[in-house]
């Protein structure tokens, strides 16, 4: 089995703490939020294949390296700008071509926190022998609307509609995703399908729920539905609650002095707060607060905040407040 770590993206909804910077690479308590992936399946399958873009292809080998990860590699998306970029599905797609993939497949993205165990998610899917995807009822429908809402009849999927405007349930996928071997030719079935409709390619070959939206109709696919936690680390809020379930309310390393650390903090080594007021905060390494309230915010690496009282931030790398 190979599996697929979506690493590409340019992570607006996250600038300027990811203008330079991999989402995945971000610090999840203390290490990046990809290695809580790549620990996850690495045992599993016979390589790991990090999909990402030039810019970011050589801070993904220095993480591999650094973390001594011997059966994963990086694999170059063909593009250089958030405009330029093939889609998830895209990339997927130009990857099983370029790379000759015949074996059966795990594509998980890069930029997910969740409690399952992957080793569980692969059982079930082998159980099935069919294309598998990991759902998590969300309980809001205002977060569903930002996924792909699925239907099922006991365990078997039934609907999907990604990102609908009207959720009907709770239920979301969420980005991991198997394919057994033979089911691979469904990718380029999808695409030869839309390529001779007048949907927008940039609009089919994104989302993979869009592959998922469509192939359910074309085959017996299955949710795997677990209950624990999950975090879409695409926004602000969802790294800093990530952060929180991983460190179980704080985690110190950095210097703080006359100061009053709140709940849900991270302050990471060779941090400074002082005379400050913090929650629901990271600050990174080499940063500092001082005088300060802050709530729900992120501090970049060597930023400096002064006398400040700021809620919902984000505080650039070098930046000073």
């Amino acid at each position: 089995m190979k599996a697929i770590v979506l690493a590409g993206g340019h992570a607006t909804r996250l600038w300027p703490i990811t203008r330079n910077r991999a989402k995945p690479l971000l610090p999840l308590g203390e290490k990046p939020i990809i290695e809580f992936i790549v620990e996850e399946i690495e045992n599993e399958v016979d390589e790991v294949l990090i999909s990402t873009n030039k810019k970011y292809a050589d801070d993904f080998r220095r993480y591999l390296d650094e973390y001594g990860h011997e059966n994963a590699r990086v694999v170059v998306e063909s593009q250089g700008s958030e405009e330029e970029k093939p889609g998830t599905i895209g990339a997927i797609i130009n990857l099983l071509e370029k790379e000759d993939i015949e074996d059966d497949l795990l594509v998980v993205g890069g930029d997910n926190y969740q409690s399952f165990d992957g080793a569980d998610f692969l059982e079930f899917c082998r159980s099935k022998d069919s294309p598998c995807n990991a759902v998590f009822d969300v309980k809001e429908k205002e977060v569903a609307s930002q996924l792909g809402v699925v239907d099922v009849d006991g365990d078997r999927i039934t609907g999907f509609e990604e990102k609908p405007e009207e959720p009907p349930s709770t239920l979301g996928s969420i980005a991991w995703y198997f394919f057994p071997q033979q089911d691979l030719e469904l990718f380029q079935r999808y695409e030869n399908h839309f390529r001779d409709t007048d949907v927008p390619a940039e609009r089919y070959l994104d989302e993979p729920g869009r592959l998922i939206e469509w192939a359910h109709r074309e085959t017996d696919m299955y949710a795997f539905s677990f209950e624990g936690e999950w975090f879409d680390i695409g926004t602000p809020e969802g790294y800093l609650r990530a952060n929180a379930v991983v460190t179980d309310g704080n985690r110190i390393d950095g210097e703080v002095r006359d100061s009053e650390i709140r709940k849900n903090c991270v302050i990471h080594q060779d941090a400074e707060v002082k005379d400050s007021v913090i929650e629901d905060t990271v600050v990174f390494p080499e940063a500092s607060v001082e005088d300060s309230e802050l709530r729900n915010t992120i501090v970049d690496r060597s930023a400096e905040v002064s006398d400040t009282d700021l809620n919902d931030g984000l505080v650039g790398e070098h930046s000073q407040i």
